[in-house]
């Protein structure tokens, strides 16, 4: 029977069932990016109790996901508090509280970059690594270009070799991100492994991460990594020896 219907109806049919397949799909990616569940956010100081910060940190939180993949740990509660030293830390795991600390007020400039570094922690609050922390400032960076907020203050700030950990980290890991390309950025946290003197924190597994791509890629990455490492290394065990930063093929 099908070898007399009309050329043009099997077309008809073709594109029919085409729609079919792909259009349900399609809605499904997007009602997989719109419901992301948001965690709930407790200022612990009455400077940071402000609806348009919560909002903040939902919606950034929420975008982390979606560069980077879901959270180790699933976030229920995030605390935010000012503190001499920012940094994400991890209160409950069982109860996925959380809680951020901040050294800058709302009404500095440098506000909404910590905040979103710190917001980037909370996929693996147990990561104390290098590329990690580079990479959670080229987050920053997005997120402050993306919500039509000034950037150039940070990069001055590292140029002029303030924090030079953070600073070549950052050049590192956004060189890093756009010679690796958005999927392979997307599962760098999912080689989060255990150290080794203590299981409490983490680090990057480089060499499992760089094995996971194409042998070009891995290569460029690799090239890009050895340019940045062995400048990186001496700062860290000088000043910020807390972090892991293993060289390709050092592990």
């Amino acid at each position: 029977m099908l070898k007399f219907i009309r050329p043009k109806l099997l077309f008809t049919i073709f594109i029919s069932l085409l729609i079919f397949l792909y259009i349900p799909n399609l809605k499904l990616q997007k009602i997989s990016a719109q419901f992301i569940s948001s965690p709930e956010v407790n200022a612990l100081d009455d400077s940071l109790n402000n609806v348009s910060i919560s909002s903040f940190v939902q919606s950034v939180f929420n975008y982390s996901q979606q560069l980077y993949g879901k959270p180790r740990i699933a976030v229920k509660k995030v605390n935010l508090r000012l503190h001499t030293t920012p940094l994400a830390s991890l209160d409950n795991a069982n109860q996925g509280e959380f809680t951020i600390y901040l050294s800058r007020k709302p009404s500095e400039y440098a506000f909404h970059g910590q905040l979103s570094h710190e917001i980037f922690h909370l996929l693996n609050a147990q990561l104390l690594d290098c590329y990690v922390e580079g990479l959670a400032t080229v987050f920053a960076e997005k997120i402050l270009t993306r919500n039509d907020l000034d950037w150039s203050g940070w990069e001055t700030y590292f140029q002029q070799g303030s924090e030079p950990f953070y600073g070549l980290t950052y050049s590192m890991m956004k060189e890093v991100s756009e010679t690796a390309g958005s999927a392979n950025m997307s599962r760098l946290l999912e080689f989060a492994v255990d150290n080794k003197a203590s299981k409490k924190w983490m680090h990057i597994d480089i060499d499992g991460w760089l094995s996971s791509m194409s042998d070009y890629v891995k290569i460029e990455v690799e090239k890009v990594i050895n340019k940045y490492i062995y400048q990186v290394k001496p700062v860290v065990e000088s000043k910020n020896n807390m972090f892991t930063c293993l060289a390709p093929g050092k592990n």
